[in-house]
């Protein structure tokens, strides 16, 4: 039975993956139920069967065997809530509900998506407009608590944005490659690139567009994944959620250009001259992680 239990939680782990990152991409702190406007409890289900009522007709949804379970709830001014079942073997569900003015609770939503990724995106969009938009609330009001014993790691804790351990500032202050991870034009891309960490202001910058580090879709990119490495060993720190701009032309770019022109080698001429250079050909991203 341990054997069994244990294949389970493997197969839902990287539906757990996705969630963090979900919970990193909304700025969604970790915290207690206690005293929060809204509450995401990310659970582990069994077997779960929910049956609702659309108009006159009963529904039921089943998911047989393990699932991971979301449940975003806000109590104020009146109960809303969305719940999502995410399963790697069958249909994915996700629900809205709110209660009336006369104390009944009726079905605001309910869909299905083929996948967990679809439905965790599902989730969270639709969690927006039935829940949160309904009570005049926003994500930064909400706080998510995992199940103990739902393997919810410092992993994941680190995709979730609330990862603020030595081991993070130490591998920025030290390395000079990060990997990054986003998507562009429905593609997913994951690349090393060379960066500048400003510990002054906490950012981190990386050019794109030069002969040695060109970023498919750089200027367009909002948002990415931040994969640290301990330097010199192939091992992972952490993987952060970030948000991304592309600077503008103007005194701000021409000064970050000038201090990643002093930190690369091999680059022949002035600083100065050399960040003249890129401003026609690059773009410099301002990448502030989530944590």
């Amino acid at each position: 039975m341990a054997v069994a239990e244990s294949r389970a939680s493997d197969r839902l782990a990287p539906i757990v993956d996705e969630v963090a990152r979900a919970i990193g991409r909304h700025g969604i702190k970790q915290g207690e139920a206690a005293g929060a406007r809204g509450v995401l409890r990310v659970t582990e289900e069994d077997n779960v069967k929910r049956i609702v009522q659309v108009y006159w007709t009963p529904f039921e949804a089943a998911i047989p065997g393990r699932s991971i379970g979301l449940h975003l709830e806000v109590a104020e001014p009146r109960v809303h809530w969305a719940e999502a079942y995410l399963s790697p073997d069958f249909r994915n569900w996700v629900f809205c509900f709110h209660e009336r003015a006369d104390g009944e609770i009726q079905l605001a939503y309910h869909r299905d998506y083929p996948t967990p990724a679809e439905a965790v995106e599902g989730f969270f969009n639709l969690s927006s407009w039935y829940v949160l938009t309904a009570t005049d609330l926003t994500w930064s009001d909400v706080v998510y608590e995992a199940q103990d014993g739902i393997g919810f790691t410092e992993h994941h804790k680190a995709l979730a944005g609330t990862s603020t351990s030595k081991a993070v500032q130490e591998s920025l202050k030290k390395s000079t490659i990060i990997w990054l991870r986003w998507k562009h034009e429905d593609r997913n891309h994951t690349m090393p690139v060379w960066f500048l960490y400003d510990q002054k202001v906490d950012k981190l910058y990386v050019l794109s567009g030069e002969r040695q580090q060109t970023l498919p879709g750089a200027g367009e990119m909002r948002e990415a994944d931040v994969i640290l490495r301990w330097k010199g060993r192939n091992s992972r720190v952490a993987e952060i959620p970030a948000s991304v701009r592309a600077l503008e032309p103007g005194p701000e770019w021409d000064a970050v250009a000038e201090k990643i022109a002093e930190k690369r080698l091999n680059i022949p001429g002035l600083p100065e001259d050399t960040a003249r250079r890129w401003r026609d050909e690059c773009d410099i991203l301002d990448i502030t992680l989530r944590t």
